[in-house]
């Protein structure tokens, strides 16, 4: 993508009175003779903390952003939504736009992960691009009967789990990164464990720049 005129189309919208700090609007593309399509799995946490601590709006508006920019600015490219609490689902952006909040117990990153998994394999002449935002780290897991295993704090097994499907798409070369919300100190240590294990990244971005920063981060990918 062109950097400076993208930033340019940025400045010039904000001078105009709009806060957000980047819009699909302002992407301006770099046309080259050979573009490698991207398989994208954004995996998005709607476990009630998201509702609680007012990052529902936020998320949904994050997915809706990336959602109009591959589909505006990379139609080759594959995006999947996936929600994630105590099991995890993938879901048309219409479902998630539309969806409530419910108290509902557990954050199911492996699920999450084994759906993500199942997208990039879809797609094996596609560039695997993973993008994960939550607020709490993993507390269940699914087992081989589909019962998803909830425990807090988080139990051994539920770490090994998501640990190893972690590993399984850092084996299909998967780019990952993930977007922690909120100012917990476990999830931090776990994010920054699991990005050092898969070449990962970790971003912690402001709720009002969540958006701008999933988009950023996937055209900096796309590069």
């Amino acid at each position: 993508w062109n950097v400076p005129k993208t930033l340019l189309n940025a400045q010039l919208r904000r001078a105009g009175g709009d806060r957000r700090q980047l819009d699909v609007t302002d992407v301006e593309i770099v046309e080259t003779e050979q573009k490698t399509r991207a398989c994208v799995a954004l995996c998005v946490d709607t476990s009630w903390s998201m509702v609680q601590d007012g990052r529902w709006v936020p998320m949904k508006r994050t997915a809706l952003a990336l959602h109009q920019l591959i589909s505006t600015r990379f139609r080759g490219d594959d995006l999947k939504l996936i929600t994630f609490g105590r099991h995890a689902r993938s879901v048309e952006l219409g479902e998630l736009v539309g969806l409530d909040g419910a108290y509902e117990q557990g954050t199911n990153l492996h699920h999450a992960m084994l759906l993500a998994g199942q997208h990039l394999r879809r797609n094996p002449d596609a560039q695997p691009v993973v993008l994960v935002v939550t607020d709490g780290e993993p507390t269940a897991h699914l087992e081989p009967n589909g019962y998803a295993a909830f425990d807090y704090p988080t139990s051994p097994e539920t770490l090994k789990a998501t640990v190893a499907e972690v590993d399984r798409l850092t084996g299909l070369k998967a780019a990952f990164t993930f977007f922690v919300l909120g100012d917990d100190p476990r999830l931090a240590a776990f994010m920054d464990g699991i990005a050092r294990r898969c070449g990962g990244r970790v971003v912690a971005p402001s709720l009002d720049g969540l958006g701008a920063e999933v988009v950023a981060d996937y055209l900096r990918t796309r590069r």
